[in-house]
């Protein structure tokens, strides 16, 4: 297995279940959610009550009514801390009772704290600034301005990075340096504290604490928003004709179907009659067929059935990641032939020859990321040209076909493979003025690429393989 599948499926660690179920609580604003190894405290900003949970016992303790504020949540052993105007409150959980009070200079609206062993990140909402406060020396060391739109209700600090919790209804993992935005996940609706425990993320939301099933790699975060099982038939079309099998020792097909990657997990996979799939390098289900010289069949059809999780996932290349693009951007062997010239008529090579001196010209040395959204916003680039486009431009491309969950029709998407990502996708959602972002809904199940048929004795054509009379057996969504 190579590093591509390495990236993705060893680099993911899946939450780790440590309830049985959601924790049911009488909360009504929980923007408080901390962990101190045994008891997850929760503080209601609306009624000034924290409570506890007894992990390991699944027990409730009891609430206490405290008479200050409480906004978000922070565990600084032995105590809890809290953030109000102008301080940081260190609190007893087991009595409620106010400890100490470290001052903070400027800082007259805080609502959001996270630490690192000592030192804190206060996030105030009056000028949208996270600061550096450290609590033992009561001293603060800057600030900077989180890449986050909307206000942030909470935060927590796990595993050198941040996690905010912002009203918009995501969470956002950041660097604590400088704020910037490494990716992002979406959250059930009217989620406020956030915290992690034993690798999971668990956020409160009104009258519960719940945990949140994601993936988290080097360069990306998912959340598991659909489980199912689907079933279907595949169509595999054998397009040689009469001189080809006439002529040929050996007629061969060589395809992959359903790829796992950061967006989906495909298990399970079963085929009436019985067809044998390996892998692929990508992680897709690959097979092939081979024909006597002069065979006469011309279709196959398989009965498929397999599950599936998919991943509300958009693919964000940071500063980091472009850094790291520039360091490293040799591709793999796989990948290479998705640089191919593809055959155009002389009007549509002109119109890409001419696209690509232009971004040259006056974009040499700049980002794959640009260039894919370049040709979005030129409108001599049409959906049919922007794959030579991209690849005369040394972009590996490719088509992808999807199938909407809900819909029940399939989609062609192009996909661009951008290192240390991987091939990431240009769906309905791809915005060409977020040139750095690559949205992928939980409804799209990719299926196959048509670009990446094999075929022997090659022949043209891009229906060879097509799913049809698609059936949802079982479905669970978020």
């Amino acid at each position: 297995m190579r590093s591509a599948v390495r990236n993705i499926i060893i680099l993911c660690a899946l939450a780790t279940w440590i309830f049985a179920d959601d924790v049911q609580l009488d909360t009504k604003i929980p923007l408080g959610l901390a962990h101190d190894g045994q008891i997850l405290w929760i503080g209601d900003a609306q009624t000034r009550q924290l409570t506890g949970y007894d992990v390991a016992q699944k027990k409730k303790l009891a609430t206490k009514s405290l008479s200050y504020d409480l906004r978000d949540l922070a565990y600084w052993a032995p105590n809890l801390v809290t953030v109000a105007p102008n301080y940081v409150y260190v609190l007893n959980p087991l009595n409620g009772d106010l400890v100490d009070k470290i001052p903070l200079k400027g800082i007259a609206d805080p609502v959001a704290i996270a630490l690192d062993m000592h030192q804190a990140y206060v996030y105030n909402r009056t000028d949208k600034k996270i600061y550096r406060v450290h609590l033992v020396d009561r001293l603060q060391f800057g600030s900077f301005t989180p890449e986050v739109t909307a206000d942030i209700r909470s935060m927590t600090f796990y595993k050198g990075f941040l996690w905010a919790i912002a009203k918009d209804g995501k969470a956002y993992k950041l660097s604590p340096s400088d704020g910037a935005l490494i990716s992002f996940l979406p959250l059930p609706q009217d989620s406020y504290g956030v915290t992690f425990v034993d690798g999971g993320m668990y956020v409160a939301r009104p009258g519960q604490v719940r945990s949140i099933d994601f993936i988290e790699t080097e360069n990306y975060v998912a959340a598991a928003r659909r489980n199912f099982t689907i079933a279907g038939e595949l169509d595999l079309s054998l397009p040689w004709s009469e001189q080809d099998r006439a002529k040929e020792s050996k007629l061969q097909l060589k395809y992959a179907i359903l790829p796992v990657t950061a967006h989906q997990r495909v298990s399970g996979l079963r085929a009436d009659p019985f067809t044998r799939f390996g892998r692929w390098e990508d992680g897709s289900h690959a097979s092939e067929i081979t024909l006597e010289p002069k065979s006469a069949e011309r279709k196959r059809t398989h009965k498929l059935q397999f599950q599936a999780t998919l991943f509300n996932l958009t693919h964000i290349f940071n500063a980091a990641l472009v850094k790291q693009f520039f360091k490293n951007p040799e591709l793999p062997d796989s990948v290479r032939p998705f640089l191919d010239n593809i055959k155009l008529t002389p009007a549509a090579q002109s119109t890409i020859d001419t696209f690509r001196k232009n971004w040259l010209s006056q974009n040499e040395g700049k980002h794959p990321i640009f260039a894919v959204s370049a040709s979005r916003r030129d409108a001599a680039i049409g959906d049919d040209l922007r794959c030579p486009a991209l690849r005369s431009l040394g972009i590996p491309c490719r088509r992808m076909q999807f199938f909407d969950l809900d819909t029940k029709k399939t989609k062609l998407y192009l996909q661009v493979f951008i290192q240390p990502s991987g091939w990431v996708t240009m769906t309905d959602k791809y915005d060409a003025t977020k040139p750095r972002e690559f949205p992928v809904a939980n409804n799209e199940l990719e299926l196959y690429s048509p670009d990446d048929v094999r075929l022997s004795p090659n022949v043209a054509g891009s229906d060879i393989v097509q799913f049809k009379n698609v059936q949802i057996i079982t479905s669970s969504t978020e």
